[in-house]
């Protein structure tokens, strides 16, 4: 059942239980405009034999025509409830996912001050759940660039945080070019001493994500400020094929970013290459990137 503004307050009031269940809601259908490439810019911390035939200039490999690849990032932006300076920080965090030319990104810690910001700085770009689930859901937000992507469907689960009852949205997006979709989770669960609350959260979702695995569209990307240095990754390695997008594999699935920290970048069902780890001084946390490459499907 889709859950309304009205129901979402009934939900936040039910969920103590933490009974959580995946909500999807009707596809949306839109018209599909050219896709065009996006310049990329930051300040980064990194992570034949002889033969007697006249010789021939070598083919170059190409990717085939229904693989596809995506820019994917993450940032926490500081609440402008928080600490002052909100609008400022929206603001330049916008520009700076603008300019990864990213095709989804999630924010956490979103005031309605700084998402009325970022969204008249990203014009291009459409945001799920807005201020749709209650002044508590819209401090995490998934954006798209609507040039690159469309929106097939958006869902959520509750889990806690600080005591309340709050959701995880996802999306579930296609890709313009080749009509292939793909899975966005943004997370951000519980700081600080609240190891009980991670705990609960972090089985909800890897039961999400084995849920949205098993559906149309496998490639399922995990992104957002977890809370945890390695934990979470380690637990939703064991539990599913996602792995770290900072050079993780099948026997090291969670290598911990230099001056690793809370945020983190997950997937599978694709290549992943060009993770950066950025301080740029717009936030407390840095801001992370990511490029996935979808292979053609066999």
């Amino acid at each position: 059942m889709a859950h309304t503004p009205k129901a979402f307050a009934a939900t936040c009031a039910l969920t103590v239980s933490l009974a959580l269940t995946p909500v999807l809601a009707t596809p949306v259908a839109e018209a599909a405009p050219a896709r065009s490439d996006a310049s990329s810019q930051t300040s980064t911390e990194t992570s034949a034999d002889a033969t007697t035939a006249a010789p021939t200039a070598p083919e170059m490999p190409t990717k085939p025509r229904n693989g596809y690849g995506l820019r994917l990032t993450t940032f926490n932006i500081l609440s402008s409830s928080i600490a002052r300076g909100g609008i400022d920080r929206a603001t330049r965090a916008a520009r700076w996912v603008q300019d990864q030319g990213a095709d989804a990104a999630a924010f956490q810690e979103v005031a309605k001050d700084q998402l009325r910001q970022i969204q008249t700085v990203m014009p291009k770009y459409n945001f799920f759940p807005r201020r749709g689930l209650g002044t508590r859901g819209s401090a995490i937000q998934i954006a798209w660039n609507s040039k690159t992507v469309k929106q097939m469907e958006t869902g959520f689960i509750m889990r806690p945080f600080l005591g309340w009852a709050r959701p995880i949205p996802y999306v579930r997006l296609r890709d313009r070019e080749t009509g292939r979709g793909f899975w966005v989770v943004a997370i951000h669960n519980a700081p600080g001493g609240q190891e009980h609350e991670r705990d609960v959260s972090t089985a909800s979702e890897i039961k999400l994500i084995k849920k949205l695995q098993a559906g149309r569209d496998r490639p399922v990307f995990v992104i957002g400020d977890v809370n945890e240095r390695a934990e979470f990754c380690q637990k939703v390695a064991a539990a599913t094929p996602l792995v770290s997008m900072n050079g993780g594999s099948e026997k090291n699935p969670c290598p911990v970013p230099r001056f690793g920290g809370p945020d983190w970048m997950l997937g599978s069902g694709a290549e992943f290459s060009g993770f950066e780890k950025v301080y740029n001084g717009i936030s407390d946390h840095p801001a992370l990137t990511a490029k996935a490459w979808i292979p053609s499907k066999n």
